[in-house]
């Protein structure tokens, strides 16, 4: 095994200058620490990792995490539960998570929650991305320092980031036809609703799946509308009901993105009386009481304990072992839910 005195002889410095590398402490020339940097890679020296564990208490990691917060956004709290669960545990080993939650998005707002990050100096992030201004400045600046940041949930290419963690829209798209067909019999009409607008990257990547699964294994299954989205904003269900009464022989309905979840039962009520499958997405607690309910039919989950606890795993992982992710995106599993398994 390569010791530290061996990199020290090899670089022509003490093993003090190799010591504060290692361990990630200021005061090393960076011509100095590139070439200690390369030897280490090239030797195969891993130092200790119960050292490096103590290495980073000593150095009092702060990492932060940014997510959106509030009534619009109950699905999210799941993932900041994780996320406060898995900072606990890394509590325990000196690293500190500071929470920013994200409840408006107005300029102003928003610049004042990401100057807090910034002053926090974090060594990095864990980050819902938003394609906003104050959002891409803030990861300009971000990577000017070299702070890695993992982003979660929406995979989102605007700004260099270490990874991705979260759900494969496209594949969440494909499962949910393929539940509407198996709810339809392979023949019938699917009608879309979905929330505020259908330009959000979770929308357009799930109704790419969706369509383009359809058109493949399922050509009995027709949309609705010819797939146009009956969009609805806040507890405002017309264009729901608009959209059932256009489609009398409607048979099943995919509501992709669900805001405060009540559109289903606002979906079930307004199709009394008719034989209409319900399809939805996440699975958040009272979904599961709408399943057992009768009120929807199935949903498509994806792992909202690891959207919050991977990435900052992974950011761990990377300043204290020096270890980058194996690859660029980490999808989570992609579960299927009938009252039957729930």
């Amino acid at each position: 095994m390569v010791t530290i005195k061996e990199i020290a002889k090899m670089a022509g410095v003490s093993r003090g200058t190799v010591d504060r590398v290692v361990n990630g402490r200021p005061g090393v020339n960076p011509e100095t620490e590139k070439r200690i940097r390369t030897l280490m890679e090239d030797m195969g020296f891993r130092p200790n990792a119960a050292g490096q564990m103590l290495a980073a208490r000593k150095r009092k990691l702060r990492l932060a995490f940014l997510i959106v917060h509030g009534p619009e956004h109950v699905f999210f709290l799941d993932i900041l539960h994780a996320a406060r669960d898995k900072a606990a545990e890394l509590r325990e080993l000196g690293v500190t998570v500071d929470f920013y939650l994200i409840r408006r998005f107005d300029r102003a707002y928003l610049e004042r929650v990401l100057h807090e990050v910034e002053a926090s100096e974090p060594d990095g992030v864990a980050a819902l991305p938003l394609r906003i201004k104050p959002f891409l400045e803030f990861m300009e600046r971000l990577n000017a320092r070299k702070t890695p940041t993992v982003f979660f949930n929406i995979d989102e290419d605007f700004a260099d980031h270490l990874c991705y963690v979260g759900c494969d829209y496209v594949q969440s798209g494909r499962v949910a036809a393929g539940l509407c067909a198996l709810c339809t019999g392979e023949e019938g009409e699917v009608g879309v609703v979905t929330c505020d607008g259908p330009n959000s990257p979770s929308f357009t990547a799930r109704m790419g799946g969706f369509t383009q699964e359809l058109h493949d294994r399922h050509p009995g299954v027709t949309l609705a509308d010819g797939g146009i989205p009956a969009v609805f904003r806040g507890d405002n269900y017309d264009p729901l009901d608009e959209l059932l009464e256009r489609n009398p022989q409607m048979t099943a309905l995919y509501i992709v993105n669900l805001g405060d979840f009540n559109i289903c039962r606002a979906a079930r009520k307004a199709a009394e009386g008719r034989d209409l499958a319900i399809i939805t997405n996440d699975l958040i607690p009272a979904q599961r009481e709408m399943l057992r309910d009768g009120i929807i039919s199935a949903t498509v989950s994806q792992q909202p304990d690891v959207q919050g606890a991977l990435p900052l795993q992974i950011l761990y992982d990377l300043l204290v072992f020096g270890t980058a992710p194996q690859r660029k995106r980490y999808f989570t599993q992609l579960d299927i839910h009938i009252p039957q398994n729930t």
